[in-house]
């Protein structure tokens, strides 16, 4: 079943073909599952954010612009809301959605810098960031609450999949006063995790912890990373919009790092923050390298980014992702292993004010090991949805056993 919605507005028009499918998961509990993409391209449009209107839930898109969306049944006369940056979001009552498969084109938008009339005075992409640091305790939440979220940990070696680690987490915050800190100031309960065996060379312990730390540390609101230090180079490249708002987008330089930082015009307030750090030198494929065991490691890219998303008139993270590509060399320069690690943390819902005292406060180097696999909670979680080219990394994991045999043991 399909029809075709038409959108007006004095900017755009906007047509958005859908089919929708809603079951109900459990008696509590409806899915929602669906595809996201350029209305004229066909592209696919990856980590867009999906989410109730003016509820804490939600999720995002896979790289396939695909969803799996569980909600309470309590939401089933709300309305979705499905944003992505430069494109007109898409709005709709969950119960007036069609049978099927929700598929959903959105509107890419273009805004020109001289279509805007800044009622301020016109600001440099550094004095936007400056005045986007001074309003953080404005525009996020100074008192406690927590995130509840899906992590994941994909490892890759030579061009095969090694480790899948995913893990439920419930992530405490308190106390943000605006000033970046050194030291990670959240705590952690992780209610559930799922994990393959390892079949990679490198021997690292069984253990989420450490990727999980260097994930939360990437947040540049809440820890100093670089990217909104005053000594970088900003530049208002463009203004265009998420969730219908007018949004700046500058870009940073410094060094062998470059990003995007994408500021609501009016509150100030940071949507976005993307970061990718690689080599300025055309004679190197890498930025950093370093001896081990006298043999070489390079880094060739790390890349991180964070999105917000509002909820009660603050903003709480909803998406972290990290990845980087690290070879390995022997003494005589021959390139032994290559190796990409991709970390992802999903915020599926914020709950302001909750706090949890037993909760283990985050440490550098700290130990989060595998327990009981329960295959039921898993059933109705807000994952971030595989795509078909994970097909891969299912049959790389289940060379000797199924993922599912895999869990099993994991302690």
């Amino acid at each position: 079943m399909s029809r075709k919605l038409f959108f007006s507005s004095a900017r755009v028009l906007m047509m958005i073909l859908i089919t929708s499918r809603l079951d109900f998961a459990t008696a509590q509990t409806l899915l929602i599952t669906g595809r996201v993409f350029d209305q004229q391209s066909n592209q696919p449009l990856a980590f867009a954010s999906v989410s109730i209107v003016g509820k804490p839930v939600g999720t995002v898109t896979n790289a396939a612009g695909e969803f799996d969306f569980y909600i309470p049944e309590e939401y089933k006369n709300d309305s979705l809301v499905i944003s992505h940056v430069g494109y007109k979001s898409f709005r709709d009552k969950i119960d007036r959605l069609p049978t099927g498969s929700l598929s959903v084109g959105l509107k890419a938008i273009s805004v020109l810098l001289r279509e805007i009339i800044i009622r301020e005075k016109d600001l440099t992409g550094k004095e936007i960031v400056a005045k986007a640091v001074k309003n953080l305790t404005l525009n996020n939440s100074t008192k406690p609450f927590c995130l509840q979220g899906f992590f994941r940990q994909i490892e890759e070696e030579n061009g095969k999949y090694v480790l899948l680690a995913e893990a439920a987490v419930d992530l405490y915050d308190k106390n943000f006063d605006g000033r970046p800190k050194k030291d990670l100031q959240e705590s952690v309960d992780v209610t559930e995790m799922r994990r393959s065996l390892r079949y990679g060379s490198q021997s690292k312990r069984n253990n989420i912890g450490i990727p999980l730390t260097d994930l939360i540390e990437n947040n540049d609101v809440r820890y100093n990373r670089g990217m909104l230090d005053s000594a970088n180079t900003f530049s208002l490249d463009t203004i265009t919009v998420y969730n219908d708002k007018l949004v700046y987008g500058v870009s940073m330089s410094r060094g062998t790092d470059s990003g995007v930082l994408y500021i609501d015009m009016e509150t100030f307030g940071f949507l976005r923050i993307t970061m990718e750090r690689k080599s300025r030198d055309k004679g190197k494929n890498y930025y950093d390298e370093r001896n081990i065991k006298s043999g070489r490691q390079r880094r060739v890219w790390f890349k991180f980014s964070v999105e917000f998303d509002s909820y009660d008139n603050k903003l709480y993270p909803r998406r972290m992702h990290e990845s980087e590509l690290n070879e390995i060399y022997d003494p005589a320069g021959k390139l032994k292993l290559s190796s990409v690690e991709t970390l992802e943390f999903i915020v599926t819902n914020i709950i302001p004010g909750k706090e949890n005292q037993a909760a283990k406060k985050l440490k550098y180097g700290m130990m989060i090991k595998p327990t009981e696999y329960h295959e039921a909670f898993w059933k109705n979680y807000n994952v971030l949805k595989l795509t078909p080219l994970d097909e891969k990394l299912i049959q790389d994991l289940e060379k000797e056993i199924s993922l599912q045999e895999q869990f099993g043991k994991q302690k």
